[in-house]
């Protein structure tokens, strides 16, 4: 069980992955560990009664023979099932919590589109491409691409959304000073090709977008975000403003054009940064040795984005064909979906969601089993007492509602303990969730319910036992 248990894990934590880097085996110290602190637990909750049991006085033990035991001889084991009780109550809400907040990543707008497209991940430097047989490279493989039967769009990009990381700079515009931190001034941006934001789905709000006609011997321009925007020109009108990197010397090195909606492109828990979109081979004259390398190596692109129809994955003999049309030398590094890269920058979150509900459910079962142990316990310890009760009257009902009263009494006095102990957890996984609050009201009254009505399901067998008990056989039994 141990072995698919860390098998199951590890293909979760590298869902899609070819190559897991960590062994599934489970490590012998760590069984060794395990079995040892199952030995000492086992042998504590056992010598712990027996030790109790060998302190009685055999005169007093004598003297109680036959007699009604009462609903106290199990307090022990009642106080570990509200224990239980309090534990299952925190990591149902926390597996609520973490799902629900899985579920609002996934459902956010990421301003693109994920469905039906293919990335191409490839490096033309590891191909052997100077910068200056660039140009001449990205017209072909802008030409070959778009011409592949089933492709709706292609661009090319230094970076594509969700893949994990991006370049940033201290931006400068016209006609406004530098702010006293420079923190302030620091955006995102990324080289793109003609036909970027149709490709990977993300929508023009004003202007335009990056066209086949911003070439290295046009005239610099740029595109925003909407974040950049509202935080630079508030309600100002972008549009026709300069804007450069590396300086205020440089606020004037490129035009805004054309203003995007917002995209997530590291962190998807995390609002869209300003960002900066330049065209592809659109260089500009720095003295810094550093950032004229910078700029070199901004300009070679991460990979290829193919908006198609159909499946992504259907493709990928025909982009290993059209490469090897091109150069054979260009090897694509990976081929994948924007789906999938996607899914990966959410597969922490799936992992801690995914655990989470296991051991609440662990949880769970174990209190319901406790229960069952317990008031099965007490219905044999009171065997007698309720074989008392029937004869002077007592009916089957009331004897069921006396069994399930003291059955759920430690569940309900868990879930008192649990509701501030939940608060509390909420509060320091707050970090961990994504449009949903840590005190959820609805997901905590259905953690409780379903925690109720499962101890309730489980303390109902005992129950329905004792009250179909024979009076006169009760009564004989010691």
């Amino acid at each position: 069980v141990s072995f698919i248990g860390i098998r199951a894990i590890l293909l979760l934590a590298f869902r899609g992955a070819k190559y897991v880097p960590i062994d599934a085996t489970p490590s012998l110290s760590v069984l060794g560990f395990a079995f040892v602190l199952s030995l000492i637990t086992g042998i504590i909750f056992s010598v712990a009664p027996a030790f109790i049991a060998s302190r009685a006085h055999p005169g007093e033990t004598l003297r109680g023979a036959g007699r009604v035991t009462g609903d106290n001889s199990a307090l022990p084991q009642k106080i570990l099932v509200a224990l239980q009780a309090t534990i299952s109550l925190v990591l149902l809400v926390g597996a609520a919590l973490m799902t629900q907040s899985l579920r609002n990543l996934q459902k956010q707008q990421f301003g693109f589109e994920s469905q039906s497209r293919l990335i191409v991940r490839l490096n033309p430097a590891l191909a052997g491409y100077s910068f200056e047989r660039l140009p001449g490279l990205y017209r072909q493989l802008q030409d070959r691409f778009s011409r592949m039967p089933g492709v709706l769009s292609a661009s090319m990009a230094l970076h594509s959304p969700m893949d994990g990381w991006n370049w940033g700079g201290d931006v400068s515009i016209t006609g406004r000073p530098p702010s006293p931190n420079s923190a302030d001034d620091n955006v995102q941006y990324d080289f793109v090709g003609p036909h970027y934001f149709e490709t990977i789905g993300t929508r023009l709000l004003s202007g335009r977008p990056i066209e086949e006609r911003d070439t290295p011997s046009s005239g610099h321009v740029v595109v925003i975000n909407d974040a950049f925007s509202r935080k630079f020109f508030s309600h100002a009108d972008a549009l026709g403003k300069h804007l450069g990197f590396n300086g205020i010397s440089h606020a004037g090195d490129y035009e805004i054009v054309g203003i995007v909606e917002d995209t997530k492109y590291i962190d998807p828990k995390i609002p869209a940064e300003p960002m900066v979109f330049l065209p592809l081979l659109q260089t500009v004259t720095y003295e810094d040795s550093t950032q004229k390398a910078y700029q070199v190596w901004g300009n070679y692109i991460d990979g290829v984005q193919l908006h198609v129809v159909g499946r992504p994955e259907n493709f990928q003999t025909q982009v290993h064909n059209a490469l090897a049309e091109i150069d054979p030398n260009l090897t694509p590094i990976k081929i994948t979906n924007l789906e999938e890269q996607l899914n990966s920058r959410l597969n922490s979150q799936r992992l801690i969601a995914q655990l989470t509900s296991l051991y609440g459910v662990l949880a769970l079962v174990l209190a319901c089993v406790g229960l069952y142990g317990v008031a099965s316990y007490t219905v044999a310890r009171r065997t007698s007492e309720i074989g008392l009760r029937m004869a002077i009257g007592a009916n089957s009902k009331q004897v069921l509602g006396m069994v399930l009263r003291s059955a759920m009494a430690p569940i309900i006095l868990g879930l008192g303990i649990g509701i501030p102990v939940v608060i509390a957890a909420g509060h320091a996984i707050a970090s961990q969730l994504y449009g949903v609050k840590s005190y959820d009201p609805p997901i905590l009254v259905l953690a409780i319910t379903v925690l109720a009505v499962s101890a309730a399901l489980a303390a109902v067998i005992p129950a329905r036992r004792a009250a179909s008990i024979d009076p006169m056989r009760a009564l004989r039994t010691e």
